[in-house]
């Protein structure tokens, strides 16, 4: 979705601050652009939602919410009571609206731009996108399984009716499907192949690099914050750690001392979600760590 698709001049949503984020604590696009309102020293009025299939109060298919978000989806980011969608449009819009405030994180520079957006299209999470074609794709297939919990903890009765008015069509037959089938191994394997030779890339990319992933601390990191901290909550953290990948390592370091980090990803934490973790993986590691691993081995250069 383009920025100018993103918000509309004609829909208005009541405000209280300039920004506010309508956001769940544990979503990863929503983990995404409270990075960004940091990074960018921007004063924001948080809006929490809860999501459908993390729990039977969910709201983000509620009347009101979708008068905000007609997909039901977070984050939102609302402007002086003008909606902009998608987390990655929505960094990009902050990042023009608030240049001269904290770090650039999408600037001017064509080249710089267009590694970005290469990094991007690796990063995000697209409604109409392949699972397990990129590591934005194949993070919610690694997710699936604390998802899958949340799921179960409700009736069938409530999946059912729940998502019958999902605006999203996959959304409404996957989550379905979710809580009655189990998850195929053929997808959790390419997802887990995905993110081996994404994070062999990521390696690669900051051997030549200086602290950041492009040079500048940018977009790119910020959603690649995001998306290490959710590998720490599916119990791959391990991945980040250690000699196998060592740029990778102490870039996770540098990721995690951002005051950023602690005021967006930390700070937000929801209960039912931190539950999910404990029961599906308790202090072990995810059974596809063995796998990913292998998959490192096979595409890191000797």
């Amino acid at each position: 979705m383009s920025l100018s698709q993103s918000a509309s001049p004609k829909t208005k949503v009541p405000f209280e601050q300039a920004y506010e984020v309508y956001h769940y604590a544990e979503s990863l696009c929503s983990q995404m652009v409270r990075i960004a309102c940091e990074e960018k020293e921007i004063a924001w009025g948080s809006r929490p939602i809860m999501l459908q299939e993390v729990s039977k109060d969910g709201n983000n298919l509620s009347e009101h919410y979708l008068s905000v978000n007609p997909r039901g989806t977070v984050p939102t980011l609302v402007h002086e009571g003008t909606p902009v969608y998608d987390s990655f449009e929505i960094i990009k819009y902050l990042d023009a609206q608030n240049a001269d405030s904290g770090e650039r994180l999408y600037p001017d520079d064509a080249a710089l731009r267009s590694g970005i957006e290469a990094w991007v299209n690796e990063t995000a999470l697209f409604d109409d996108g392949e699972f397990g074609k990129s590591l934005g794709m194949a993070i919610p297939m690694l997710s699936a399984p604390l998802i899958k919990h949340c799921l179960k903890q409700q009736s069938l009765w409530q999946i059912w009716s729940g998502f019958r008015a999902h605006p999203i069509s996959s959304r409404r037959k996957g989550f379905r499907l979710l809580r009655l089938f189990p998850i195929p191994d053929k997808v959790i394997a390419r997802a887990a192949r995905t993110t081996a030779r994404a994070l062999v890339h990521i390696e690669k990319t900051l051997a030549e690099s200086d602290d950041w992933l492009l040079g500048p601390f940018t977009q790119a990191d910020v959603m690649l914050m995001a998306h290490f901290h959710r590998l720490e909550d599916v119990a791959l953290g391990g991945l980040l750690t250690g000699d196998t990948l060592p740029h990778t390592a102490a870039y996770w370091q540098r990721l995690q001392q951002r005051p950023s980090y602690q005021a967006a990803v930390l700070d937000f934490h929801d209960e039912a979600w931190r539950q999910a973790i404990s029961a599906v993986f308790g202090d072990r590691d995810s059974p596809m760590s063995s796998l990913v691993q292998s998959e490192i081995a096979r595409h890191k250069p000797s």
